[in-house]
C-alpha cells in the first residue's frame, strides 16, 4: 500500500532532481554492539590473529574499491578511501582494539566495537562539522572489519531497476559500490554536506539529501514514488501528475542554468555598477585544490589545518607542515591562501589531539586560547612552518576564536621571537606574515575598532558568530529556530566590523555558511564585505547573484534590513532583491 501524498523537508547535499520508485536500504555499515564475551588467557593470541586477518582483508577490499572508483570518477574523490586505509592501520585505533583483546580479554568483535565507538564519539563531539563527520568514517571502517571477522563479505547493494535509495545511513563504501546506472539518488537520515558520502554523491552526479525523519524509511515501500529535490532538500512522496510534470520541467531548467553558470566562471564577480566582490573557496584538504581551480575562485579564503592533527599517533612536526603549506601555495600560484591556525580544543589533550569531554566545549579551551595557554608548542611549530612557507606564495594567516586584543599582541610577540630564531638558524622565511583574526565572537565584533590597527584583515565566521550572539547550540534542534544569520543583531555586528575595517584600511571576508546563501548575498555585499569564501560548488551561483545586482541596490537593502525587528523581515528584503535581479537562481 502506498503512502498518501506529503512533502518532507530535508537538507540538500548534492544537486539535481530525481523522480522514481523507492529502494529501502538497511545499511550494512551500521555498527551493532556485539555480546561482550570474555576470553580465556590462552585464547588471546588466536583472537589477535583473527583480528589481524580481518584487518588485512579489509585493507585489500578498500584498496580494490579505491581503484575501481578511480576508474569511474574523479581520482581525488576516490582518495576518500586513502583516509579509510589509514584508519585500518591507525596505531591508536588498532592499539585500542589490541588492548581490549590482550588486557581486557574481550573478543575481537567487542574490542573493535568499543574502540570504534570511543574514537567516533570523540570526533562527534567536535565543533567543526568537517571533523564531526570523520566519526562516520571510523564506524564505516569498523563495520567492514566487523563483517570480515564474521566472514559476512557481501557488501554489494542489489538493484533490479532504477531507484531512489532511502535509509537511515549510507556509508562511503556502500555509496561507491552502487551501480550508478540504476541509482536515481538517495535520501538518508544521517550525514551532512561535508560527509564523504555527500562528496561521492556530488562526484557521481546523484541528487542527495540528508536529515530525513528516522521513521520515514520504514514507512515507505517499493511501490512508493518520490520526487527528490537535491537543490532545496524537499522530498515529495507520491506526487500528483501536475507536481511531477512541474519538477520534470524544473530539472530541465536547472540543468540548462548550471551549464550557463559553468560558462561564466571566467567572468568577474562584480556588481552592475562596477564593484568587485572577491569569491574565494573554503578548503579542508589540499587534495581538493583542483575543485578550487575549476570553480574560478580567486584563491583560498579558508584552509582548515585540523586534518593534519587528527587520527595519528604524533602531531605533525614543522617539516611535515611546511611541506603541506608549501605545496598548497605553489599549486595556488599568485592567488592568496588564508590558513587558519589549529582550531580544536578541550581541557585534556593527548599527543594526537583527541579531545576529552568538556562540560561546555563550545565555551572551552579552543582555537587561539588552546595555543596560547595550554599547547603553545603546537602554535609555535605551526607558526614557524607558516613563516617558512610564506616565501612560496601569497600566504595569509588567521587566528580563530579571538576575543581579546591581548591575544593578538601575544601572537605578534611570538612571531617576533620565531622570526629571530629562524634568522639565527639561517632558515629562509618571510619577514612578516599577513595576519588576520576571525570575528566569530560578539567580543571580537564589538572591539573590531581595537583589533583593526593590529591586523591586516578580518574574516567573519558567521557560523560561530550567530551561535555565540544568540546563545544557542546550533546542533540542538530544539533551539534551531533561533539560528538566523539575518537576525538584526548579527547584521549590526557585521556592519560594525566592516566599518572598523574601513576606518583602518583593511579588508573583510565572510567564510561562514551564509557566504554561500544566495538569498543573503545582497546583505553581505551591501554591508561592504570585500570577499565571500565558500565551498567551490557554490561559487557559480553566488557569482551570478552578484553580477545581477547593483551596489546601490544592495546598500539600500542592507540599510533597510538593519532597521528590521526580526530575521525573517531582513531575509525577505534580501530575497526580494535577488528575485528581482536573478529570479532564475531562486527558482531552482
Amino acid at each position: 500500500m502506498t503512502q498518501p501524498t506529503q512533502t518532507i523537508q530535508a537538507i540538500a547535499v548534492s544537486p539535481g532532481i530525481a523522480i522514481g520508485r523507492v529502494l529501502r536500504l538497511r545499511s550494512h555499515s551500521h555498527l551493532l554492539e556485539p555480546e561482550p564475551h570474555k576470553l580465556e588467557p590462552g585464547e588471546v593470541e588466536s583472537e589477535l590473529n583473527r583480528f589481524h586477518a580481518a584487518q588485512e582483508l579489509t585493507r585489500k577490499q578498500l584498496t580494490e574499491l579505491r581503484e575501481r572508483l578511480r576508474a569511474r570518477l574523479n581520482s581525488q574523490d576516490a582518495d576518500i578511501f586513502e583516509a579509510h586505509l589509514l584508519l585500518v592501520d591507525d596505531k591508536m585505533f588498532v592499539g585500542a582494539v589490541e588492548k581490549g583483546i590482550r588486557e581486557d580479554l574481550y573478543t575481537a568483535d567487542y574490542a573493535l566495537y568499543q574502540a570504534a565507538e570511543h574514537f567516533a564519539a570523540v570526533f562527534n563531539g567536535m565543533e567543526d562539522e568537517y571533523l564531526r563527520e570523520r566519526g562516520s568514517d571510523i564506524r564505516d571502517v569498523a563495520a567492514r572489519i566487523m563483517d570480515n571477522l564474521s566472514e559476512a563479505h557481501n557488501h554489494e547493494i542489489g538493484l533490479d531497476d532504477r531507484r531512489i535509495i532511502v535509509g537511515s545511513s549510507l556509508s562511503p563504501s556502500e555509496t561507491a559500490q552502487l551501480d550508478q546506472s540504476k541509482v536515481l539518488g538517495f535520501a538518508v537520515e544521517t550525514g551532512s554536506a561535508t560527509c564523504h558520502t555527500a562528496i561521492l554523491a556530488r562526484s557521481m552526479k546523484l541528487p542527495a539529501v540528508v536529515g530525513i525523519p528516522p521513521e520515514l524509511p520504514e514507512s515507505l515501500s517499493a511501490a512508493d514514488k518520490l520526487i527528490l529535490d537535491g537543490y532545496t532538500g524537499k522530498i515529495i512522496i507520491n506526487p500528483d501528475a501536475r507536481t511531477e510534470e512541474a519538477y520534470r520541467l524544473k530539472a530541465e531548467a536547472a540543468g540548462a542554468l548550471y551549464n550557463k553558470l559553468e560558462q561564466e566562471k571566467a567572468l568577474r564577480p562584480e556588481t552592475t555598477d562596477g564593484f568587485m566582490i572577491q569569491l574565494a573557496a573554503n578548503l579542508d584538504t589540499p587534495e581538493k585544490i583542483d575543485e578550487v581551480r575549476q570553480s574560478g575562485a580567486c584563491g583560498i579564503g579558508l584552509f582548515r589545518t585540523e586534518y593534519l592533527f587528527m587520527n595519528r599517533l604524533k602531531v605533525p612536526d614543522e617539516e611535515e607542515q611546511l611541506d603541506v603549506y608549501k605545496n598548497l601555495l605553489v599549486a595556488s600560484g599568485e592567488h592568496p591562501v588564508i590558513v587558519r591556525t589549529l582550531d580544536v580544543g578541550g581541557d585534556k589533550l593527548n599527543s594526537n589531539l583527541y579531545r576529552a569531554a568538556e562540560q561546555n566545549p563550545f565555551l572551552g579551551l579552543r582555537g587561539i586560547r588552546l595555543g596560547l595557554h595550554e599547547r603553545r608548542d603546537l602554535l609555535e611549530t605551526q607558526l614557524r612552518a607558516l613563516l617558512r612557507a610564506g616565501i612560496y606564495g601569497n600566504l595569509r594567516v588567521m587566528l580563530p576564536m579571538v576575543s581579546s586584543v591581548q591575544e593578538v599582541q601575544d601572537v605578534r610577540e611570538i612571531l617576533d621571537q620565531l622570526t629571530a630564531q629562524l634568522d639565527r638558524e639561517g632558515k629562509e622565511h618571510v619577514s612578516r606574515l599577513s595576519l588576520g583574526v576571525m570575528i566569530e565572537t560578539p567580543a571580537a565584533a564589538l572591539l573590531a575598532d581595537r583589533f583593526a590597527p593590529l591586523v591586516d584583515f578580518f574574516s567573519i565566521g558567521t557560523n560561530d558568530l550567530v551561535q555565540y550572539t544568540m546563545a544557542i547550540d546550533r546542533s540542538n534542534e530544539r533551539v534551531a529556530y533561533l539560528y538566523r544569520p539575518t537576525h538584526p543583531a548579527i547584521l549590526e555586528l557585521i556592519r560594525r566590523t566592516v566599518e572598523a575595517a574601513r576606518q583602518n584600511n583593511i579588508w573583510v571576508s565572510v567564510c561562514g555558511q551564509v557566504a554561500a546563501e544566495v538569498r543573503v548575498v545582497p546583505l553581505l555585499v551591501g554591508l561592504g564585505v570585500h570577499e565571500l569564501s565558500m565551498p567551490p560548488a557554490s561559487i557559480p551561483m553566488v557569482r551570478r547573484a552578484i553580477r545581477s545586482m547593483s551596489m546601490h541596490e544592495a546598500e539600500k537593502t542592507a540599510q533597510e534590513a538593519l532597521r528590521c525587528s526580526n530575521s525573517s523581515d531582513a531575509l525577505a528584503l534580501s530575497e526580494a532583491l535577488v528575485r528581482r535581479c536573478a529570479p532564475e537562481i531562486l527558482n531552482i
